[in-house]
């Protein structure tokens, strides 16, 4: 019994050490953001740690719900282009400060009181490149 056991175990441990295709993760190594008002035009672009989570926090708490279709006038355009350790990038634009579209899904309405926090943001903080 205690052998079959100790079979078992050993089993378990040889699949898991197998090596993986694919990461489990994918970390995001650089942002790039292009941010446009009126005729102003911010780019920064962020590789340190703690402004990558800046940004990556902003991006949640905007919360995108339904979808919709955009209208026509935007008063403010935004870029943000998450670059990661494997696999494609994710491109997240924000028109004015009611929508949102992630790579080639769906827009999305959002929160306008979210989306404003983005300018003093990048404001806050200097491109790293």
């Amino acid at each position: 019994m205690k052998r079959i056991l100790w079979l078992l175990i050993f089993g378990l441990f040889l699949t898991g050490c197998g090596r993986q295709k694919q990461p489990l993760h994918r970390v995001v190594t650089k942002v790039q953001v292009e941010y446009i008002q009126g005729e102003d035009t911010l780019h920064r672009t962020y590789t340190s740690t703690t402004s990558i989570q800046s940004v990556l926090t902003y991006l949640r708490i905007l919360r995108p719900f339904g979808p919709v279709i955009p209208e026509k006038e935007a008063d403010t355009t935004c870029r943000i282009t998450l670059t990661y350790s494997s696999g494609p990038n994710s491109v997240f634009l924000q028109h004015g400060d009611h929508y949102l579209q992630r790579d080639d899904q769906d827009w999305a309405r959002i929160d306008n009181s979210h989306a404003t926090l983005l300018y003093p943001l990048l404001l806050l903080l200097p491109s790293e490149e």
